[in-house]
């Protein structure tokens, strides 16, 4: 039987506050403009205010309860494969690698893209290389991550979304 995890409020308002702003800022707002820039430092400072409450929060939302492990993935995969169950609480092995990448892609490219437009470093090419690979790497991540979900919910019966919904937080 699948377990059903309760994400708090913070983890959930992080999540697609994240998830609409560099959405916004990909398909959207044109590179480079003042609110291409605000909405990246704002995707900044929430990736951090969720970083700092993982640091205090209680599992699932705790960040060390979801440290990324390949052989731990591995094997929940197979195991996923083989049982169609996910018996994880918050994000399973698979998941915590791709939760970590995501947010050191945005932290990067919150970063680089701060340097771009401070001119505090002299190659501008090279800063403007690593924030498009960063923006680039970081979106094949939403993709995988997207598509995991959905593929996950298929096989397990389990809803991924309707977990991270508000109002999913209270226990029945």
């Amino acid at each position: 039987m699948n377990k059903v995890t309760r994400w708090d409020n913070v983890v959930k308002l992080t999540h697609w506050i994240v998830a609409l702003l560099f959405l916004t800022n990909y398909f959207i707002t044109q590179a480079g403009s003042v609110i291409h820039q605000w909405i990246g430092y704002t995707v900044v400072g929430v990736v951090i205010v969720r970083l700092l409450w993982g640091c205090i929060a209680k599992p699932p939302a705790r960040l060390s309860s979801f440290l990324p492990s390949i052989p731990k993935a591995i094997e929940h995969v197979l195991e996923v494969a083989s049982t169609r169950s996910d018996e994880h609480q918050g994000h399973n092995p698979a998941g915590a690698i791709m939760i970590w990448c995501m947010w050191c892609g945005l932290l990067i490219t919150g970063a680089s893209g701060y340097l771009l437009e401070a001119h505090l470093f002299g190659s501008h090419h090279l800063l403007k290389l690593i924030h498009v690979t960063a923006v680039n790497i970081t979106f094949g991540c939403v993709c995988i991550h997207i598509c995991a979900v959905v593929v996950m919910s298929k096989i397990t019966g389990r809803s991924y979304v309707k977990e991270m919904l508000p109002g999913q937080s209270k226990k029945k």
